[in-house]
Formats: C-alpha cells, structure tokens, sequence
C-alpha cells in the first residue's frame, strides 16, 4: 500500500512536470502590437494635430474645388487635413504623432482606416509649397503638389452663424 503511494505520488510530479501540450489563446493574444510612435520620430516632442499650414481641403486640379466630398472625389486628387485628421477618397487617418521640423516641414505618422476595411499605418510630410501650394509626401512615394481649396470651418462654429 504504502509502495502503491509513493508511485502515484512520483507519476503525478513527473506529470505535472511536464510540459502542457494543450494550448490555449484568448481573444486578442494574436493581435499584433502597434507601435506608439514611428522609429524616425522616437525620442523627439510628439503633436497630435498637423501643423496649422495643413489645416483645409486640398486638391491636385484647382478646377476640381470645391469637391463634392472627399471620399467621393477622385483617387490622389484631394485632401483634407483638419487638426489630427487626414481624409482622402480612399482612407481616413489619425495622427498618433507628429514633428514639426524646419523650415515649417511636418512629418507625421498616421494610423489609417481604408475603405476595403483594412488598416495600414503610414508615415506622411507636408510642406508649404509658395502661397497656397502643399507639397505632400506619403512614405517613399514622390512628393506630390496640392493647392488649397478651402478653409475647414469647425461644426460648432458653422451652427453658431
């Protein structure tokens, strides 16, 4: 009896030595972590808004302003940028940080919402381009040259008037 005892008592620390070949994952454990801050702008002083040189509706054509709307505009030919939002026909983003460099050149990094449902993360430079021209770069990609279009009023400010 008492030999019968000390196995059962070795099986089971030899079992609960083991390894658990079952696994389990709760919702969420797969999602992958997004950083809070691009590598190019780590360790700088963070906004959360574009620069106010950003603030309006952009478009590529000045035939085309003002624009029906953003997102029915077409692709690459407008923009709205209005404090930590940029909208183009084909996404909407949010700044989650962004450096004001010189010579009033912004970069910024932006978490985006396309309209295929997917999300992407993108680091974005706008610069002033003479009186009424922005250069915008998204990544890697040329620069491209917008004109402004109209200034962005504010909803509580448009239902005051």
């Amino acid at each position: 009896m008492r030999f019968n005892l000390i196995w059962q008592g070795v099986l089971l620390s030899a079992l609960l030595a083991l390894p658990s070949t079952a696994g389990f994952a709760a919702k969420g454990d797969l999602k992958v972590q997004v950083p809070r801050s691009a590598p190019l702008l780590q360790g700088r002083t963070l906004e959360l808004r574009f620069a106010d040189f950003a603030q309006g509706i952009w478009v590529r054509d000045p035939g085309d302003c003002p624009p029906p709307s953003i997102d029915r505009s077409a692709p690459g030919s407008a923009l709205a940028i209005y404090r930590g939002l940029w909208e183009m026909p084909d996404r909407i983003c949010q700044v989650y940080g962004a450096e004001l460099g010189g010579r009033d050149t912004q970069r910024a990094a932006i978490n985006c919402l396309l309209n295929n449902g997917a999300e992407s993360i993108e680091l974005v430079t706008v610069q002033p381009r003479g009186t009424g021209g922005l250069m915008v770069q998204e990544g890697e990609r040329p620069p491209v040259h917008f004109r402004f279009c109209e200034k962005i009023t504010p909803v509580l400010k448009a239902t005051d008037e």
